[in-house]
């Protein structure tokens, strides 16, 4: 099973391939730096966007949040605002199959009936019905329970949303709760609810980038998360 040049590395990258092509609406991937999240669900979104068309268009999103010192507002239009925050998905082409070169064009296509990727704000998925769209909602550990379920609520006929999140990398303080993560509640709830029907959860342990970030993770994560988010993320390494 490869998608774009990308194959698993693990039984759990594999069981997450296998979670984003069922018709389930929703798949979240959590896990730590570097386990293959963003890179999994990226490569099989193209895939069945560009491929074999099982969906009209594929959006990447994420909330845009800087790490660290504020850089102020960055200048030119949307687009342009919004580019240094889709460099991730940009990295990710650089190790894909030759096919990716291809994949600029539905990058970047101006007719829109051909263009088939697009680089969404965050807050402007809101309101929208999403019909046979792929949608992949990057570091959605940092939103908060209202952006969460704007999000939520906007699948149509034929979509699947993808939360890919790190508990270990919430930005900001007061999301280090319980009540008030968005998506701790929300996977969480979909898990009191029973509503295996509409979901699948992986929780990716195995970092595939240096080894020195899985040493990294190990030094700094959980000391200010919950150990209900480490519970939660838990329960996605059940067969």
């Amino acid at each position: 099973m490869a998608f774009f040049g990308i194959s698993a590395k693990n039984d759990d990258q594999k069981r997450a391939m296998q979670a984003i092509i069922n018709d389930k609406p929703f798949t979240f991937l959590t896990g730590p730096a570097g386990s293959g999240k963003t890179l999994v669900a990226q490569a099989v979104g193209l895939e069945r966007t560009t491929e074999s068309r099982t969906y009209r268009k594929m959006i990447y999103t994420r909330l845009q949040t800087q790490v660290g010192m504020d850089v102020g507002a960055l200048p030119g239009d949307l687009n342009e605002k919004t580019y240094p925050f889709i460099a991730p998905f940009m990295d990710n082409l650089e190790v894909m199959s030759a096919k990716s070169g291809e994949i600029k064009r539905y990058l970047t296509e101006g007719d829109e009936d051909k263009r088939k990727v697009f680089f969404d704000s965050i807050q402007t998925i809101r309101g929208r019905s999403l019909n046979y769209t792929y949608v992949m909602f990057d570091e959605i550990q940092n939103v908060d329970i209202h952006t969460i379920a704007a999000l939520a609520t906007r699948p149509g006929l034929n979509a699947k949303f993808v939360f890919l999140g790190n508990f270990s990398q919430i930005d900001t303080p007061k999301l280090r709760s319980t009540k008030t993560n968005g998506l701790y509640r929300l996977l969480n709830g979909l898990y009191e609810k029973d509503a295996h029907k509409y979901f699948d959860h992986i929780n990716l342990t195995e970092t595939q980038r240096h080894p020195v970030v899985e040493v990294v993770e190990d030094i700094l994560r959980n000391h200010e998360m919950p150990p209900e988010f480490a519970e939660l993320e838990a329960r996605g390494n059940e067969r």
